[in-house]
């Protein structure tokens, strides 16, 4: 009989011994659950600078081909192109912005005068250049290096299409 009792009580002292194995797993996981949460959190909302940057440049890309198509028909990139293609852009939230003196959506660079289709060289010219988002500022967040600048770069794009204009 006090073997059983022994025996018993030894079955009992080893259920008691898992079952503190299996709680200290469980808070194992609730650590790790307390860490990991936090960290990915994190990271997704650290994506959205990034989906914002592309997007603008998605935006501002189709609005300038939109732009260079009108430019082609015209022969050059006309005062009302600037002005529309302004407009579309201030729609999405990409106003007009004054850096260092210049205004920018800028157009410099582009064809001002009317180039024909019959001309020797018929390129139409749109170039636009817009400040970009400063994307680094989260790098400060996790200890890296950023550019104090508020603007850390522009959207330049150049692009080319030949003049549908007759005389």
């Amino acid at each position: 009989m006090n073997r059983m009792r022994h025996a018993q009580s030894s079955n009992s002292a080893l259920e008691f011994a898992f079952g503190v194995w299996r709680d200290e797993r469980g808070m194992a996981n609730v650590l790790v659950t307390l860490f990991v949460m936090p960290l990915l959190l994190f990271l997704s909302f650290a994506i959205v600078p990034f989906f914002v940057y592309a997007m603008k440049a998605n935006h501002l890309h189709t609005l300038a081909n939109h732009a260079l198509k009108e430019a082609e028909a015209v022969g050059y990139v006309s005062p009302d192109i600037r002005n529309r293609l302004t407009a579309r852009l201030a729609e999405l939230g990409m106003e007009g912005v004054n850096l260092n003196g210049t205004i920018y959506p800028s157009y410099a660079g582009s064809t001002g005068s009317l180039v024909l289709r019959s001309a020797a060289d018929p390129v139409v010219k749109l170039v636009v250049t817009y400040p970009a988002p400063n994307v680094t500022r989260m790098l400060r967040a996790v200890g890296g290096g950023a550019s104090p600048s508020e603007h850390e770069g522009f959207y330049r794009l150049e692009l080319y299409g030949q003049s549908e204009a007759y005389e």
